[in-house]
C-alpha cells in the first residue's frame, strides 16, 4: 500500500515516560480504595473516560524526604497526569471532548500546607484510531499481546510516526488506540501553548499526516 504524505501536522509528546516529570505523591482516592485507584491509573492512560469520583481530590508528598520547592505545569503526580492553572487555561479554548480537567488540591507531605497555584488532573478520555505503523519506522510491535500495539524504540521520533487524515478529526487533545505511552496534540493546540511558554516539558515533535494512494 502506497502513502502520500499530506501539508498537515500533528504533534506528539513521549512526557508520559519522561522521569523528570514524575513526583512521589501518594493521593486521597488510593487511601480509600488502592484496587479502584490503581484500574483509573490504568485506564487513564489508555484513554478511557471515567466518572469524576474516579479521581482525586487530594494529594501529598509521599515522603518527607522529598522535598519539592515548585512543580512543572504538566507532571505525574502518584501515576495520575496533573496540569498547572495555566495549563489548564490554555487546554480549555480547545475541543477536548471527554478529556477532563478535575480540581485536584496538593500538599506537601505534612498534608496540610498546599502547593501554591491551582492543578488539575487531566483526565484523558479521547483515543483515535488513525495510526499507519506501516509509515511509522521508529516504532516497535509490543509483544506478548494479543491485541495490535505498538510501542516507541527511541526518543527522537521527530516525523517517525504517522496517521491518517481523519487524525486531523475530533478532539485536539488524545491518546491512539494501537499506541502505548504517548499522547498527541492539535497543531493549533502546541502553537497556542507555545505562545505561553508551557511547551518545555513536552518536548512536542511533529507527525506525518499521510493519505492512502488507493
Amino acid at each position: 500500500m502506497s502513502y502520500r504524505t499530506l501539508d498537515a501536522r500533528v504533534w506528539a509528546t513521549n512526557c508520559l515516560t519522561d522521569g523528570e516529570l514524575i513526583y512521589a505523591f501518594v493521593k486521597d482516592n488510593v487511601l480509600e480504595d488502592e484496587e479502584r485507584a490503581i484500574d483509573t491509573m490504568e485506564r487513564a492512560l489508555r484513554g478511557e473516560a471515567l466518572p469524576t469520583d474516579s479521581y482525586p481530590k487530594e494529594a501529598y508528598v509521599k515522603s518527607e524526604y522529598h522535598h519539592y520547592k515548585k512543580l512543572p505545569d504538566i507532571f505525574s503526580a502518584g501515576g495520575l497526569w496533573v496540569v498547572s492553572g495555566r495549563f489548564a487555561e490554555v487546554l480549555r479554548r480547545f475541543e477536548l471532548g471527554q478529556t477532563g480537567l478535575y480540581p485536584v488540591k496538593l500538599f506537601h507531605h505534612d498534608r496540610k500546607t498546599p502547593f501554591e497555584g491551582e492543578y488539575f488532573t487531566l483526565a484523558f478520555g479521547e483515543t483515535k484510531d488513525t495510526f499507519v505503523p506501516e509509515e511509522s519506522p521508529k516504532v516497535r510491535k509490543i509483544p506478548f499481546t494479543k491485541k495490535d500495539l505498538w510501542g516507541l524504540k527511541h526518543s527522537d521520533n521527530e516525523y517517525g510516526l504517522a496517521f491518517e487524515g481523519r487524525v486531523m478529526q475530533g478532539a485536539d487533545l488524545w491518546m491512539e488506540k494501537k499506541l502505548r505511552h504517548v499522547f498527541f496534540l492539535s497543531d493549533r493546540l502546541v502553537e497556542a501553548l507555545k505562545a505561553e511558554k508551557l511547551t518545555k516539558p513536552l518536548k512536542p515533535y511533529r507527525c506525518r499526516v499521510v493519505s492512502n494512494l488507493h
